[in-house]
């Protein structure tokens, strides 16, 4: 796991899922049986602890009280709220190594399941929490969504758009890193934060956000599904264009590009399988069709940009323990791909 090498965090993070489960076991049901199910799951729990990491570096080590507890909390649900409803509406059948909530109890009940945490984290920000800490949660739920709605209401062109695809990612993943370290520094401040530790946190977490997105893209289709907990080739599947597809395409083969749009776009559909597009290729010849073009390579490039943008950013802050487990983490996430 992510957190062995540091005990303290590991302990604070066990106090978020003591939490978690409190909050879930209170409806009772299938609603509690499925959420207990997918909180207990292995995950990394890294926007909590980011959310604790960046409290402990404003009040100078100490452990997380239990308003920041609450609060790390609050932003998991959120992102197992989104975890859920992204799997209905992507048919995905595996999540953290199990079936996916939707899977084993409908769809209605997933929806309810994931409505329930977005509930119960807007409860616990509006009693744990500053004001301003309600509206920035507003604010990133509301990209969230808009990412979501962007990527089916635009064309199939626009899919294969690196702006587009990163556009896309920041709004799935790197706000809701970027609201962690934010949350984290502004609720452990008694009075106003200092803005330049909020602005150099909250560039940290954007940063590894786009970078871990990437290097999840780039598993999604060279990872083994016994490690990522999910199946391998979701996206090439279900025709997302993630950097690895894009920057393959770019690099030369524009004539099968064009030739793959124009099917796109005669079909009417917004995603088609880019399996079938590539004449029924097998996941093992789209990964070689990829890595020879350059698509992984690239992408784990990109993946490292970011990350090196994140020390950099660290790098301004005075050398603390949580400083170093930040940048060891960073360093980490980036080593996924082999």
């Amino acid at each position: 796991m992510v957190w062995d090498s540091f005990p303290e965090i590991r302990r604070e993070l066990d106090r978020v899922r003591t939490e978690l489960l409190r909050e879930v076991s209170r409806p009772g049901g299938r609603i509690s049986e499925g959420l207990g199910d997918l909180l207990t799951r292995d995950s990394k729990l890294l926007r909590p602890a980011f959310t604790i990491l960046a409290a402990r570096i404003q009040n100078g080590g100490q452990a997380a009280d239990e308003h920041i507890i609450k609060i790390a909390a609050a932003i998991e649900m959120l992102h197992a709220a989104s975890l859920i409803h992204d799997d209905i509406i992507d048919r995905a059948d595996k999540r953290r190594g199990g079936e996916a909530l939707h899977v084993r109890y409908g769809d209605r009940t997933a929806v309810l399941m994931g409505d329930y945490l977005f509930a119960k984290c807007f409860s616990l920000i509006s009693k744990y929490a500053k004001p301003e800490s309600s509206v920035l949660i507003s604010a990133t739920v509301g990209h969230l969504i808009e990412s979501e709605v962007s990527e089916y209401v635009r064309g199939p062109e626009d899919g294969w758009s690196v702006r587009s695809y990163l556009h896309r990612i920041i709004g799935k993943t790197a706000v809701l890193f970027s609201l962690s370290f934010h949350l984290g520094v502004i609720e452990a401040s008694p009075g106003r934060a200092d803005p330049l530790l909020v602005e150099i946190l909250r560039r940290t977490g954007y940063n590894v956000g786009v970078g871990f997105q990437i290097v999840d893209d780039v598993l999604d289709i060279f990872g083994e599904a016994e490690i990522t907990g999910k199946p391998s080739g979701t996206d090439l599947k279900q025709g997302v264009m993630t950097l690895p597809v894009i920057l393959a395409a770019k690099n030369g083969r524009r004539l099968e590009l064009s030739r793959v749009l124009n099917r796109v776009s005669r079909s009417g559909a917004r995603r088609i399988s880019l399996l079938k597009l590539w004449e029924n290729r097998t996941l093992d010849e789209a990964r070689l069709r990829i890595e020879d073009g350059g698509g992984k390579h690239g992408a784990l490039a990109a993946a490292e940009l970011y990350t090196r943008r994140a020390h950099r950013e660290l790098k301004r802050l005075p050398e603390t323990e949580e400083r170093g487990i930040l940048q060891a983490v960073t360093t980490q996430l980036l080593s996924r791909v082999s």
